[in-house]
C-alpha cells in the first residue's frame, strides 16, 4: 500500500460535469481563430516572446491510433487535445511555464526562474497544530476563491460552434479547488457520443492507463502551484497520510478532513469546515 495525498482524497469524493479554459482563451475571437496565445503582462508580447519566455506555436499531436479500449474517433473533444478548440498555444522556453509563459516550471522562482527551491513533503501527523490549521485554512480558502486565471465550459466544441462559422462562449466562473475537481472529473469521465444517455464507459484516461501515477504527479503538483499563488506560500507543500498500517481513517477527525456527524453517517460532522462544502 502507498501513502495517499490527502488533496487527492476530497477530489474523488466530488464530481462535476464541466471543463476549464485559460480565461483569455475564452473569447470568441480566440475561439473562432483557435488561438490560445495570450499576452504576458511583463511584456505586452504574446507568450512573453519579447522577454525570450516563449513563443505562439501551432500545435502538434501524435498520429499514433488510440488502443483498442478505445475504437472512436471525432467523437469526443479529448481526442488529439486540445485541437477541438485551439489550433495555437503558447510553447514556452527553459524554466518557464503557463498559458501566457508566465510562470515558473515546478520547482523554479525569481522574476526569470533561474532560482531552485527544495520542497520537502511531510506527514500530516508530523505537522503542529498551527501548521495542520494552516493547511486546512488554504483549503477552504480556495474553495471559496473564484480562479483568477481559469474559466469552466459548460458545453462541448460543437455546442459552442453555430451557423456561420460563428461561436458562442459557454463557461462559467469556478473556484481554484473545484477546478482541480473538474479537471480529475475531466480526464477520467465517460465518452460522450451524441445524444441522450449515449456514452462509452468502457475507458477511464486517468486510472486504466499507464499514465495513472504520472498524470496525477503532475496533477498534485499543479495543484499545489495554485494553491502557492492563492496564499502566497511559496513554502506550501501538500502533506501525505501513510495508510499502510491503519486500522481505520486516521484522518478522518474534525480537526482534518472531518468526522462522520453523530446525526447521519454518510454526512460529514457540522464542526468540520468542510461540511459547509457543496
Amino acid at each position: 500500500m502507498l501513502s495517499l495525498p490527502l488533496s487527492l482524497l476530497l477530489l474523488l469524493s466530488i464530481h462535476l460535469s464541466v471543463q476549464q479554459f485559460p480565461r483569455p482563451c475564452t473569447t470568441p475571437e480566440a475561439l473562432t481563430s483557435r488561438l490560445c496565445c495570450p499576452q504576458w503582462p511583463g511584456d505586452g508580447s504574446a507568450c512573453g516572446a519579447r522577454s525570450g519566455r516563449g513563443f505562439c506555436q501551432e500545435v502538434t499531436v501524435s498520429d499514433l491510433p488510440d488502443g483498442p479500449q478505445y475504437p472512436h474517433s471525432g467523437m469526443d473533444d479529448r481526442e488529439r487535445w486540445p485541437l477541438a478548440f485551439y489550433n495555437w498555444t503558447c510553447q514556452c522556453a527553459g524554466n518557464f511555464m503557463g498559458y501566457d509563459c508566465g510562470e515558473c516550471k515546478f520547482g523554479y522562482f525569481g522574476p526569470t526562474c533561474a532560482e531552485t527551491r527544495e520542497s520537502v513533503r511531510r506527514n500530516i501527523f508530523s505537522l503542529s497544530v498551527t501548521e495542520r490549521q494552516r493547511f486546512i485554512s488554504y483549503l477552504n480558502l480556495a474553495k471559496n476563491t473564484i480562479s483568477s486565471d481559469y474559466v469552466i465550459a459548460t458545453a462541448t466544441r460543437a455546442q459552442m460552434d453555430g451557423a456561420n462559422g460563428t461561436v458562442t462562449p459557454m463557461f462559467s466562473n469556478v473556484s481554484v479547488y473545484d477546478l482541480f475537481v473538474w479537471m480529475h472529473y475531466y480526464v477520467s469521465r465517460d465518452t460522450l457520443l451524441g445524444g441522450p444517455g449515449n456514452i462509452w464507459q468502457d475507458v477511464d484516461f486517468a486510472h486504466e492507463a499507464a499514465a495513472f501515477l504520472p498524470w496525477h504527479r503532475v496533477f498534485l503538483l499543479f495543484w499545489e502551484h495554485e494553491i502557492r499563488k492563492l496564499t502566497g506560500d511559496f513554502n506550501f507543500t501538500i502533506p501525505y497520510w501513510d495508510w499502510r498500517d491503519a486500522k481505520d481513517c486516521q484522518v478522518c477527525t474534525d480537526e482534518l478532513m472531518g468526522a462522520q456527524s453523530p446525526l447521519d453517517p454518510n454526512l460529514i460532522s457540522p464542526a468540520s469546515v468542510f461540511s459547509s462544502w457543496k
